[in-house]
């Protein structure tokens, strides 16, 4: 007589059983190798944090500029200055004040920081026109997204929502594939105080936690099955 673990009800039950035990051991390891992603992108993070600045040129010549420190001189154009909207500090309305800089060969855009002005009366205070040394770390351009506050498809824009660089650059002529976030400038140009952009950090999404949780229920269902069929078919 054949063993009743292998009537049908029971063969759906242990085929679910093993592909949910393999089906999460693999979730497992994928998260191990998200935790292993992250810890070098980290180390990267860090690295390029602590170097020492260079030149534009050396740091766009990088096929992966981002979070590069560069030393660039040149001048704002206060005039076409933009305002990244909506933004907010610590419970406090504002926009970062993002403003074309002339550095001779190349015309970027700069992140100069948080202002808490909910007004924009940043137009109506400009800098002073004059040569300036940016410490800056080097940023990719926003592009587009499916989610969130997107910048209009047409005319020339004075307040948007994301630095768009392909969508921004007819505005101004033209301008250098990547932005800037300022760490520092000398001289201060004046205008309305700001404050620089939080500089990125190292990413602490909990991929390892992940991974044991994945595991262990894969064991949960590896050992679980098991005492299921023991108590309906072996216990008196």
């Amino acid at each position: 007589m054949s063993s009743p673990l292998l009537k049908p009800r029971w063969l759906v039950g242990h085929v679910l059983v093993v592909g949910l035990s393999i089906g999460f051991v693999l979730l497992g390891f994928w998260q191990l190798g998200r935790h292993s992603e992250q810890r070098d992108d980290n180390r990267v993070v860090e690295a390029r944090l602590a170097a020492d600045p260079t030149t534009l040129g050396e740091a766009t010549a990088d096929s992966d500029p981002a979070l590069r420190k560069v030393l660039v001189t040149g001048r704002y154009d206060f005039g076409k200055q933009l305002e990244l909207r909506p933004r907010a500090q610590n419970g406090r309305a504002g926009y970062e004040q993002i403003v074309p800089f002339d550095a001779g060969s190349d015309l970027l855009l700069v992140n100069r920081g948080f202002i808490e002005d909910a007004a924009g009366s940043a137009r109506l205070n400009p800098g002073a026109d004059i040569d300036i040394t940016l410490t800056a770390t080097v940023r990719l351009s926003q592009g587009t997204s499916r989610f969130g506050p997107q910048n209009p498809d047409t005319g020339a824009l004075e307040t948007i929502a994301r630095i768009d660089i392909d969508r921004l650059s007819p505005q101004f002529g033209g301008l250098a594939g990547v932005y800037l976030d300022l760490i520092s400038e000398q001289p201060d140009p004046g205008g309305l105080p700001t404050v620089v952009p939080t500089p990125p950090s190292a990413s602490s999404r909990p991929h390892f936690l992940y991974t044991l949780q994945w595991w262990a229920f894969a064991a949960i269902a590896a050992v679980g099955w098991p005492f299921v069929l023991r108590k309906q078919f072996f216990t008196p």
